[in-house]
């Protein structure tokens, strides 16, 4: 059953908080693109922020320049592309070097699938490419044996909620996790990470090297120990959490 995770110990000056983002901070939509995060969300980051002494981080698939412009004007420390681009606290971006042949490869054979099927969604970065069915859930059989197919050595294959993804690095969201526990202000801390889907599971299973926590946010199989209902519970949490710690609302600058 989902928990309120009231009884979860985590004095915010010896805690790292790590968040998904697609379905743990925002709700999951049919056009990536259309995403958007409630103003409340950005604020109780923020106020999570200064309670931690910045230790808050998003580690997302999501490429770190398209999260800053969903959580504009907050700027956090990121994890992006499931593991192949990081900004560390000081603001340094660490990034797996890009094979722009073997993605212009991968985008070439989803795009074709897409063309013969109305309602994909084909979406390029830098280091991977998404196939997208959530608008035609009936072609999940299909799109899931078009990347198979579209896969060689050096490709990683994460298949999601209504999506698939062909990735060329093999980081992922647990090596981002590790990057940032080995770095101020997060070392040291006991580390909890909340996502929602099957990419979010490496995140999880890295945890106990720190006596870390995991919070699966809905419904599937987890390593995670703790479950939260929806990323609108996730959200109630949070503003619950700044207000029990006694965080006054700071205003975002514009």
């Amino acid at each position: 059953m989902p928990e309120d995770l009231t009884e979860l110990n985590l004095p915010p000056e010896e805690t790292a908080f790590f968040f998904d983002f697609d379905g743990t901070l925002a709700e999951i939509v049919e056009d990536p693109a259309a995403v958007a995060i409630d103003a409340t969300v950005r604020h109780a980051l923020h106020a999570l922020f200064a309670l931690s002494g910045g230790a808050v981080a998003i580690v997302s698939g999501r490429e770190i320049d398209t999260l800053d412009g969903f959580l504009a004007p907050l700027r956090l420390p990121l994890g992006g592309a499931h593991g192949s681009e990081r900004r560390d606290s000081s603001g340094r971006l660490h990034r797996v070097e890009a094979d722009e042949p073997a993605i212009e490869r991968l985008a070439a054979e989803l795009e074709d699938v897409a063309r013969r099927h109305d309602g994909l969604l084909v979406e390029r970065k830098r280091l991977s490419v998404a196939l997208h069915y959530r608008r035609r859930p009936d072609l999940e059989s299909t799109c899931r044996a078009a990347a198979r197919a579209a896969a060689s050595p050096g490709v990683t294959l994460l298949e999601g909620k209504m999506v698939v993804e062909l990735k060329l690095s093999g980081r992922t969201k647990g090596d981002l996790i590790a990057d940032f526990m080995a770095e101020e202000p997060f070392r040291g801390r006991r580390p909890i990470f909340f996502g929602d889907d099957v990419t979010d599971e490496d995140g999880f299973r890295a945890l106990p090297q720190w006596q870390g926590i995991g919070v699966k946010v809905g419904q599937g199989q987890t390593a995670a120990a703790h479950r939260i209902a929806d990323p609108a519970a996730l959200r109630a949490w949070l503003q619950r959490f700044a207000d029990r710690n006694g965080t006054r609302r700071v205003e975002l600058a514009s």
